[in-house]
C-alpha cells in the first residue's frame, strides 16, 4: 500500500512536467516549421535582397513626397482662402445661379482634395501589405536566429541571419516614415475634406431654400434702383476675375489630367474616322435612296464640323463638375459647329430659328461669368428676357410658320413650343422689374437653354444620322450580305432609335434645367415600383413592363440572330443542306428560352414562385394549351430530326409547295400557286408527309399519250424514244423508258417515263415533251384520236321520231 501511494506521488509530481515537455515540445515543431533550414539560409538572404530592392519602388522618393507635401499644401491653402469668401456667411441671400457657381467651385475643389485622398490611401496600402509580408519574414529569420543561436552554430551563417534580419527591420522602419508622412496629410486632407462636404450640404439646402422661395421679391422694382447705389443686401467679393479665371482653368487641368488626355484621344480618333468616311463617300452616295440623301450629303462636305461637334459634347459627359468660364468656352465650341451644319441644311427662311437661342445662351452664359453690381447684373438679365419676348413674337406673328417652308407637324410643334417660350419669358420680364429676380433668373435661363438644347440635339441627330449613313454604304461593310439587303431597314431603324431616344434626353434635361425633374423621378420610381399582389405573388408595375421588354426583345434578338448567321455564317461555311436550318432554329430556341428566364428573374420572381409558375404552365398544357407546347416540341424535333428542311419540296395534306420557313410553332409553306400555308409543326411529325427532296432532287415524271386504233406500237414506241432523248433537261441514268402500257376504249395508251434532276422543273420539263411528242406524231402521220361513244335509243316517243323525221 505504501508502495501504491508513492507510486502516485510520483506521477502526479511528474504529469505537469510532462505537460510542459509536450508544449515545449509543440513550440519547437512550429520554430522548426517557422523557420529556415540551414542548408537553404543562403539562397534565401540572395533571394529576400532581391525582393527587398524590388520593393524599393513602393518607398517614397524626396522628390514624391515634395510634390505630395506641395499639391497638399496648395489644395488646402486654396481651400482656406475660400473659407474667408463671405459669400459662406450669407447663403441666404444668395441667388440660384450664385449658389450654384459657388456649389460647383467647392465641388472642383473636393475633387481635387478626392484625388490626393485616393493617391494616399492606395499607396499606405501597399504599404501596409509589404509591411505584413515583412513581419512574417522578419519572424521566419527571427525564428532561425534563435535555432542557430542554441545549436551553435557556424559564425558565417549566423552573420548572413542577422545581416537579413537587420535589412528586414531597415525596410520596416523606412515604410514606416512613409507611412506616418502620408498618414499626416492624408488627416489633414480629410478634415478638408469633411468640410466640403459639410459645406456643399449647406449650399444644396440653401439651393433647395431658394427655389421654394423662387416667388417672393427679394430686389427692389426696377424704377427705384436708378439714382442710388443698391443697398439690398448682397454678398461680394474683391478678388480679380482674370485671376480667378486662370486659377479655375489650373485647377481644372490638375483634376482631370488624365481625363483630359483621353478627350485628346477621342477627339483625335473621331476626327480621323469622320474625315475618313466622310471623303470616301462623298461622291458615291445614291440619290434614290431616301428623301434625307440631299441633307447628309450637305453634312458629309463638313467634316471638321461634325467632328467638333461630337467631341465638345464629350465634354459634358467626360466631366463632373465644369467651371462657368470653361462651361462658356466649351459652349461656343459647341455652337459654332451647329450654327455651321444647320445653316447649311435650312432652308434661309428656318436660319431664323438658330440664331435667335442661340445668341440668347450665349448672353446669358455672359451673365452667368461676367463681373458688376447688381444693377448691372439685373440690366443685362432685363435686357436678354426683351430680346427674347421680341423674338417670340416675330417668329410666331400671324399665328402660322408656314412661311418658314416647313413641314406641318414641325410647324405646329413650333408654333406651340414658341408660344409657351413667350408665355414663360413674360413671366420672367414681370419678375425682374417687380424685384423677383431669382425667379426671373431662372425662368429665363432654364427656357433659353432648353431651346439652344434643341438645336445641338438637332444637329447632333443629323451628324449621326450622316455617320450611319456613310458607315453603311463604307467599301468594307458592302461586302456584308446583311448590310447589302437589309441597309434600308438597318437606318431606318437606327435613325427612329436616334429620334426618341434624343427627344428623352432633351425632356430629362429640360426637366432639370427647370429643377422638377427630381421630384418627377422620385414620383416615377414610386409609381412603378409600387407593389401590389396576385395571390402569392407580389409584383409591380415595373416589373412587368421589364419582362415585356426582355421578352420583346429577346424575340427581336432571335430574329436578328437569324438574319446574321443565314446571311454572313452559314452562307460563308460549307455545311450539309438543311444544317443551316436547323441550327439556326436551335440558336432561336436557346435565346428565347434564355430570354425568357431572364426577363422572369428581372421581373423579381424567385425561384420558389418560378416553380409554382412552372406548375400553373404545366396544368395549362394539360387543359388547354397542349397543342401549342406539342409544336413547340415539334419544332425542336423538326431541328434535330430534320425530316425536312428549307427548300425542300413537299405535300402535305392537299397542299404540294416549297417549305420557306420552319419556325418555332409554325412552318411556311409556299405553294406552286403563290400562296403561303402555316402549317403547325405538330401537324408536320404526326401526320404523313411526302418529301420529293429529302435526300436529293431527283424525280421521275411520265408522260401519257393514246393513238388511234390501227397505229403501228413499235413505230409510236422508236418515236417516243427518239424525244425523249433529244431533250437535254432528263437525266441518262436512269435511262428513260417508253411502254405500251394497254388498250383504252378510244386508243392505244403509251407511257413515257424519264427522270429529271430537279423536281421544280418537273412541270416544265413535261410541257416540253408533250409538245414534242405532239409535233413528231404530226410529222409521221400518226392521229391521237378523240373519245368515242355509241348510244342506244331503246325507246322514244313517236311525235319525236316524226319530228326528226321531218327535219331530215
Amino acid at each position: 500500500m505504501k508502495k501504491i501511494l508513492v507510486t502516485a506521488s510520483l506521477i502526479l509530481y511528474l504529469l505537469p512536467a510532462t505537460g510542459q515537455y509536450t508544449e515545449d515540445t509543440d513550440t519547437l515543431k512550429q520554430a522548426a516549421i517557422n523557420r529556415i533550414d540551414i542548408p537553404e539560409i543562403a539562397s534565401q538572404a540572395t533571394n529576400l535582397n532581391s525582393h527587398l530592392l524590388d520593393k524599393q519602388s513602393l518607398l517614397l522618393t524626396e522628390k514624391e513626397k515634395e510634390n505630395y507635401r506641395k499639391n497638399a499644401d496648395t489644395i488646402i491653402f486654396k481651400v482656406n482662402l475660400q473659407r474667408e469668401d463671405p459669400r459662406l456667411t450669407g447663403l441666404n441671400l444668395l441667388s440660384i445661379r450664385e449658389l450654384s457657381n459657388l456649389e460647383n467651385e467647392w465641388k472642383i475643389l473636393k475633387s481635387r482634395l478626392n484625388t490626393i485622398q485616393s493617391e494616399l490611401t492606395g499607396r499606405i496600402r501597399l504599404l501596409e501589405k509589404e509591411k505584413q509580408s515583412l513581419l512574417e519574414s522578419l519572424q521566419k529569420w527571427q525564428n532561425t536566429e534563435s535555432y542557430l543561436k542554441s545549436a551553435k552554430s557556424d559564425e558565417a551563417v549566423m552573420e548572413q541571419v542577422l545581416a537579413s534580419v537587420g535589412s528586414i527591420r531597415a525596410m520596416n522602419d523606412r515604410i514606416n516614415n512613409d507611412t506616418d508622412f502620408m498618414q499626416g496629410i492624408l488627416v489633414s486632407v480629410s478634415a478638408n475634406i469633411i468640410f466640403a462636404n459639410g459645406l456643399i450640404d449647406n449650399v444644396e439646402s440653401a439651393q433647395a431654400e431658394a427655389t421654394r422661395n423662387l416667388f417672393q421679391i427679394n430686389k427692389e422694382p426696377v424704377w427705384k434702383i436708378f439714382g442710388k447705389q443698391d443697398k439690398s443686401q448682397s454678398i461680394s467679393t474683391s478678388r480679380s476675375f482674370i485671376s480667378d479665371t486662370m486659377t479655375v482653368l489650373n485647377d481644372f487641368v490638375k483634376t482631370y489630367s488624365l481625363r483630359l488626355f483621353l478627350h485628346l484621344l477621342f477627339a483625335v480618333i473621331i476626327l480621323f474616322f469622320i474625315h475618313y468616311s466622310f471623303n470616301n463617300l462623298m461622291h458615291a452616295l445614291p440619290d434614290d435612296r431616301i428623301p434625307e440623301t440631299d441633307t447628309i450629303k450637305t453634312i458629309i462636305k463638313r467634316p471638321v464640323s461634325s467632328s467638333f461637334l461630337i467631341i465638345f459634347l464629350i465634354t459634358y459627359l467626360l466631366y463632373d463638375n465644369i467651371p462657368d468660364t470653361i462651361g462658356f468656352v466649351n459652349l461656343l465650341f459647341v455652337l459654332i459647329p451647329v450654327l455651321i451644319i444647320l445653316y447649311n441644311i435650312l432652308t434661309p427662311r428656318t436660319r431664323y430659328f438658330i440664331w435667335l437661342p442661340t445668341a440668347g445662351t450665349i448672353l446669358i452664359q455672359v451673365h452667368l461669368i461676367i463681373p458688376g453690381s447688381n444693377i448691372a447684373s439685373r440690366l443685362l438679365l432685363i435686357f436678354i428676357i426683351v430680346f427674347c419676348i421680341l423674338s417670340l413674337i416675330w417668329i410666331i406673328r400671324g399665328r402660322s410658320l408656314k412661311s418658314y417652308s416647313l413641314t406641318k407637324r414641325i410647324s405646329k410643334l413650333l408654333y406651340y413650343l414658341s408660344l409657351v417660350g413667350l408665355i414663360i419669358m413674360t413671366m420672367s420680364l414681370i419678375a425682374a422689374i417687380s424685384g423677383a429676380v431669382m425667379l426671373a433668373e431662372f425662368l429665363s435661363h432654364a427656357t433659353i437653354r432648353s431651346a439652344a438644347l434643341i438645336l445641338v440635339f438637332y444637329a447632333f441627330n443629323r451628324t449621326i444620322e450622316s455617320i450611319i449613313y456613310t458607315t453603311i454604304y463604307s467599301k468594307r461593310l458592302k461586302k456584308l450580305r446583311i448590310i447589302s439587303q437589309y441597309h434600308n431597314e438597318i437606318y431606318n431603324t437606327s435613325t427612329r432609335l436616334l429620334i426618341i431616344v434624343s427627344w428623352t434626353v432633351w425632356m430629362i434635361f429640360a426637366l432639370k434645367l427647370f429643377s422638377v425633374w427630381d421630384n418627377i423621378y422620385s414620383a416615377l420610381v414610386s409609381f412603378f415600383t409600387n407593389e401590389f399582389r396576385i395571390g402569392s405573388l407580389s409584383v409591380s408595375l415595373g416589373d412587368i413592363i421589364i419582362f415585356l421588354f426582355l421578352i420583346w426583345f429577346t424575340l427581336w434578338l432571335s430574329r436578328v440572330v437569324r438574319i446574321l448567321f443565314e446571311s454572313e455564317i452559314a452562307s460563308r461555311v460549307k455545311m450539309k443542306r438543311g444544317v443551316p436550318g436547323a441550327i439556326s432554329l436551335i440558336l432561336r430556341i436557346l435565346i428565347i428560352t434564355i430570354g425568357f428566364l431572364i426577363a422572369i428573374g428581372a421581373a423579381g420572381v424567385g425561384l420558389d414562385k418560378l416553380a409554382i409558375l412552372l406548375g400553373a404552365l404545366g396544368v395549362g398544357i394539360g387543359f388547354g394549351l397542349q397543342n401549342i407546347f406539342n409544336n413547340l416540341v415539334s419544332g425542336i424535333i423538326l431541328a434535330f430530326e430534320r425530316p425536312i428542311q428549307e427548300g425542300d419540296i413537299i405535300e402535305v395534306g392537299e397542299f404540294w409547295g416549297t417549305v420557306k420557313e420552319i419556325g418555332i410553332r409554325a412552318s411556311t409553306i409556299f405553294t406552286f400557286d403563290g400562296a403561303e400555308v402555316i402549317v403547325p409543326n405538330g401537324n408536320l411529325i404526326s401526320g404523313e408527309v411526302i418529301n420529293w427532296t429529302l435526300t436529293n432532287q431527283n424525280r421521275r415524271a411520265e408522260v401519257l399519250v393514246g393513238v388511234a386504233y390501227g397505229t403501228d406500237p413499235d413505230k409510236v414506241l422508236e418515236i417516243l424514244n427518239t424525244v425523249v432523248k433529244d431533250q437535254g433537261d432528263i437525266l441518262k441514268e436512269p435511262a428513260p423508258l417508253a411502254l405500251f402500257s394497254g388498250f383504252g376504249e378510244s386508243s392505244l395508251d403509251f407511257r413515257l417515263l424519264f427522270w429529271i434532276p430537279k423536281a421544280e422543273n418537273r412541270f416544265i420539263i413535261q410541257s416540253k415533251i408533250n409538245v414534242a411528242v405532239n409535233k413528231a406524231f404530226k410529222e409521221a402521220g400518226i392521229e391521237i384520236p378523240f373519245p368515242q361513244r355509241d348510244i342506244h335509243l331503246r325507246s322514244v316517243d313517236k311525235p319525236l321520231i316524226d319530228d326528226i323525221k321531218n327535219k331530215g
